[in-house]
């Protein structure tokens, strides 16, 4: 009962956060400034900082040298990123949003989510006793697959979704990759993977002619640069493909033989969270204008 009141109290917390994080920051991405794309980047870093510090406190022995460990695990987490913002300071490239920002940003984002599943999954599950590092291995398999990962990641793209702010080949593939995470083979765990499997081939499949049909008929309207926003779709597709394929012959628990699959999982996370930041949209001319003024590319 203890460990189903922390789920919640963390679902409830976590979730509206991060929508928050990505509502602002893909409605107000042309408007933010050092100052907020810094703070932005210090609450995530710190948020998964402090899930990741609580990972390591319950998933590892109660030793004073693994309780500093659990407390440097965060404090490195936030060095690295105020070691980026410094330098990007002092480089004159934070006085607004750009890819490269926005690439971390979804990075960060993405990689709460993990840690939130980790720790979600060790509360309603455990974590084990013998084998430590291959519980490890099997904590995360079994997290980022686990329904306690997959309905906030949904509510989260479903919100973002629904802003419209992408629409073409981009909206196409946010709305491919909603469908396979709400399919996610490990949703339930292993009792009901096998039909979960038949279910996200089949919309795994569709995901790809769903995509490819569209570039086949709007092939002369395309914006520009969308030969790679497809070329990391087809990159998740096959990455799944082999995570289903592997599950059949790796041996151990069912987070150990669908690691690959898991992998695959938070990718789509990071990737989708990417598209909603705008990492793959092309340059504007405004953009181009800035950077040259900037002495970022040459005249």
């Amino acid at each position: 009962m203890q460990n189903l009141i922390y789920i919640i109290l963390t679902e409830i917390l976590m979730t509206p956060l991060i929508v928050y994080f990505l509502y602002y920051t893909s409605v107000f991405f042309d408007k933010l400034n050092t100052k907020k794309i810094s703070l932005i980047m210090l609450i995530l870093s710190m948020m998964s900082g402090m899930l990741n510090s609580i990972n390591f406190y319950i998933l590892f022995p109660k030793t004073f040298f693994d309780e500093v460990m659990a407390i440097n695990i965060s404090m490195f987490e936030m060095s690295v990123i105020l070691s980026y913002i410094l330098l990007s300071a002092f480089n004159g490239n934070l006085k607004r949003m750009t890819k490269t920002h926005s690439k971390w940003i979804s990075i960060l984002i993405g990689w709460n989510e993990i840690s939130m599943a980790i720790l979600l999954y060790s509360f309603a599950y455990g974590f084990g006793t013998e084998g430590t590092y291959l519980n490890t291995i099997n904590l995360f398999g079994a997290g980022i697959t686990n329904y306690l990962f997959t309905i906030p990641m949904i509510i989260e793209m479903v919100f973002l979704f629904s802003l419209k702010l992408h629409r073409g080949l981009s909206g196409r593939i946010l709305v491919s990759i909603i469908l396979m995470q709400a399919s996610d083979p490990g949703l339930l765990g292993g009792q009901y993977a096998i039909y979960l499997i038949g279910i996200f081939s089949v919309i795994m499949i569709f995901s790809l002619y769903y995509t490819l049909s569209f570039i086949n008929s709007n092939r002369d309207k395309l914006e520009t640069g969308w030969a790679k926003t497809f070329r990391y779709f087809v990159f998740f597709i096959f990455l799944s493909a082999i995570g289903l394929i592997s599950s059949t012959f790796i041996p151990g628990e069912f987070g150990v033989r669908w690691i690959i699959f898991s992998i695959s999982m938070a990718f789509s996370t990071i990737y989708y969270f990417l598209i909603a930041l705008r990492y793959f949209d092309p340059e504007t001319a405004e953009g181009i204008r800035r950077k040259t003024m900037e002495g970022t590319i040459p005249n």
